[in-house]
């Protein structure tokens, strides 16, 4: 770890992300009681991106002609789409099963990788993508019965996912030379202005008039923008930095479990079925994190690259 940064001040930061990013999706649920899953993700976006704009507005002229469109798509990918996603699967499940699902973004950034940048992959990865996969279909199939609305519902979180995972292989591909403030500022902007405007023009201002807990539930929703969006993404990019992404995408194992522990604390049904999908998918992580992040290997396959230029 960089001296920078001590083994316990790491690990408070990890603790400190775990925490804020794992209690994301009990919030999606509060924020229900007075708005509507699109209203919810639209506030997200608009809040995180007017935060973010006060905090480095100097950042904004990053954006360059080379570098919009893959801002953009970390924009729709990595924010707009998951953002919409996740509070409409709350709707119909539980907040703590959505938090589980949440974990297969590493599996499925490696699959896109591989797709992407021709990584090279060997059986410990390929068997925990299979592993993660199976403790999802078992989640949304327990003992392989089918609940037609469940296994409806449990996709939208899976390919929420999915975006991520497209967001992070653009970021690590397009937007190098691009600060992670820089980043979050710009593509959270481009669909940030959209947000606002159409919150405004629809049926937001009315519901903050006649909802009776309209307040408490935009207080919920500010929480998730400005703590879980915006500086959670700021303290993940510094411990990124400080220590290595190998451990920082560790957190991943622990937004579940936070998840969970919610789920439980709020009356939902937890049963031994969510903790046997759990950590099936985190053993699914595990195996595919065994030979380095997705970045660590993106950086080696360049310098690899890199190397056989030199020679020729």
């Amino acid at each position: 770890m960089s001296k920078r940064l001590s083994s316990w001040q790491a690990w408070g930061l990890f603790i400190i992300l775990a925490i804020v990013w794992g209690s994301s999706f009990i919030l999606m649920k509060k924020g229900l009681a007075s708005f509507s899953y699109t209203q919810i993700g639209l506030l997200r976006i608009a809040l995180a991106a007017w935060f973010t704009l006060l905090l480095g507005y100097k950042h904004l002229n990053k954006l360059t002609k080379q570098n919009a469109f893959p801002l953009l798509m970390v924009g729709l990918f990595g924010n707009a789409i998951p953002y919409l996603l996740f509070p409409l699967a709350v709707t119909k499940l539980d907040s703590s099963l959505v938090g589980i699902l949440n974990a297969l973004v590493p599996l499925f950034s490696l699959i896109i990788g591989l797709i992407w940048f021709k990584i090279e992959v060997r059986w410990p990865s390929v068997t925990g993508v299979i592993i993660g996969l199976a403790g999802a279909v078992w989640l949304l199939m327990p003992g392989m019965e089918i609940d037609q609305t469940k296994l409806a519902y449990g996709l939208y979180p899976i390919l929420a996912t999915i975006c991520y995972a497209i967001s992070i292989n653009v970021i690590n591909s397009k937007l190098t030379n691009v600060g992670s403030l820089g980043i979050t500022l710009i593509s959270l902007m481009f669909v940030g202005v959209p947000a606002t405007v159409y919150l405004l023009v629809t049926g937001f201002i009315e519901t903050m008039q006649t909802e009776p807990k309209a307040w408490e539930s935009l207080g919920y929703i500010a929480i998730l923008a400005v703590i879980g969006t915006s500086l959670a993404i700021i303290i993940f990019t510094y411990l990124l930095k400080q220590t290595s992404s190998l451990f920082a995408a560790s957190v991943t194992y622990a937004i579940p479990i936070v998840a969970l522990i919610w789920g439980v604390i709020d009356g939902e049904a937890v049963g031994w079925e969510h903790l046997f999908g759990m950590l099936a998918i985190l053993l699914g992580v595990y195996l595919v994190n065994l030979r380095g992040s997705l970045a660590d290997r993106i950086k080696r396959k360049k310098r690899r690259g890199s190397l056989k230029k030199l020679k020729l």
